[in-house]
């Protein structure tokens, strides 16, 4: 049973003060996520049913946490020894709703995965030696599913003419940077990630920080952006991105959004509510100037970049960022990635804020069908 304590605590704060202590502002911007049990399993692999693992917004999740799923039996064929020395010959991990689980799910065929979110890209793997029939486990890389980067065309896959092109851009496939790219279409993070970030910061980071915020009276320095009324969504980035590296020349103010999108920062996580409340402020401070498709990327959400990169080819109007769609009592019931609200067609990440806005007549398309719908978007947005 709990107990709730009262507790005066303003004599000590006064005695506190008078030796002279000052007040520290606690930067949350590399706070890290409470990590639940499950966070914990996943880390270390689940074997599920197929049809416990959902796509409704095209990436692979597991109980509303981002996951890759693979089969670790590589029995067939008398396999697994050629798969621990090289695991590029093993079973394809699966990210996101593609071509080849659909035909799967067309066949019948529910296969029990291992779901994951491990970020280091090393697998385990099992297998039966048929001629000693001696059960091996062991652990490899195996290699990314090249049709899942092709089905919501990550970092412009679906550009890649050739082969070669596919192989090597998969060879490289940085799974952590692949779960930041996404990080807002979901409420937790990979455990790998949150305890990378308590690592990264010196001791009296919170105090630097707090310094260079204030210098710059908490203006974001790429897009300009107030945070003055909302301090925790700015962030203080090292420019060489060594964090030990605190001087002054190194460290500039940045709101989360642009922080994110910085080269090499797979380390940041942030809440679709934050984007959301990024994209918003940038509206009512004028900051959302769209006049290229330079800018669209500058303001989207990252885990839009596929949409917008097929947008861009197809020569499409320049889609609003961040629309809020309301209702006959002109209240805000959705806010959309992206919309065209002439057309009252828009792309949006949250299923329940699509479904509001569908009822208020517009054309709502999530990620996933968004690019596989390409042609019929286009279309109707000429």
């Amino acid at each position: 049973m709990a107990i709730k304590l009262n507790v005066d605590l303003s004599i000590l704060e006064s005695a506190v003060m008078k030796m002279g202590a000052q007040n520290v502002e606690i930067d949350f911007s590399n706070e890290v996520v409470p990590i639940e049990p499950l966070d914990i399993q996943l880390n270390k692999g689940i074997e599920v049913s197929f049809e416990d693992i959902e796509f409704d917004t095209g990436l692979a999740s597991y109980q509303g946490r981002q996951v890759l799923l693979y089969i670790k039996d590589h029995s067939y064929g008398n396999k697994i020894h050629k798969v621990l020395e090289d695991g590029s010959l093993g079973n394809k991990y699966h990210v996101a709703d593609c071509t080849k689980l659909d035909e799967m799910r067309r066949k019948g065929r529910f296969d029990r995965y291992v779901v994951t979110n491990r970020l280091d890209g090393v697998f385990d793997v099992s297998g039966t030696d048929s001629y000693t029939n001696e059960h091996i486990e062991g652990e490899t890389k195996l290699a990314v599913c090249q049709l899942c980067l092709k089905g919501i065309n990550y970092t412009k896959f679906t550009s890649l003419s050739s082969q070669s092109e596919r192989k090597q851009f998969a060879k490289n496939f940085k799974l952590a940077e692949f779960f930041d790219t996404y990080s807002s279409f979901f409420k937790y993070m990979p455990t790998g990630v949150a305890e990378k970030r308590a690592s990264y910061y010196t001791h009296d980071w919170d105090s630097i920080s707090k310094k260079v915020r204030e210098k710059y009276e908490y203006h974001c320095q790429q897009c300009g952006l107030d945070l003055s009324a909302h301090k925790r969504l700015l962030h203080v980035h090292h420019i060489n991105g060594v964090k030990s590296d605190n001087s002054f020349k190194n460290l500039t103010p940045l709101c989360c959004d642009c922080h994110r999108k910085q080269p090499d920062h797979e380390h940041i996580f942030v809440k679709h509510e934050e984007t959301k409340l990024i994209t918003q402020l940038r509206s009512a401070q004028r900051l959302n100037v769209k006049e290229s498709w330079k800018d669209i990327y500058d303001l989207a959400d990252p885990g839009m970049y596929g949409v917008v990169d097929l947008l861009e080819q197809y020569h499409v109007s320049l889609p609003e960022v961040g629309e809020e769609v309301q209702n006959s009592k002109d209240e805000v019931v959705a806010e959309l990635e992206l919309a065209w609200p002439l057309k009252k067609i828009g792309v949006a990440i949250n299923k329940t804020e699509a479904i509001a806005a569908t009822r208020e007549g517009w054309k709502v398309y999530s990620m996933r069908h968004a690019i596989s719908q390409i042609e019929q978007l286009a279309s109707s947005l000429r």
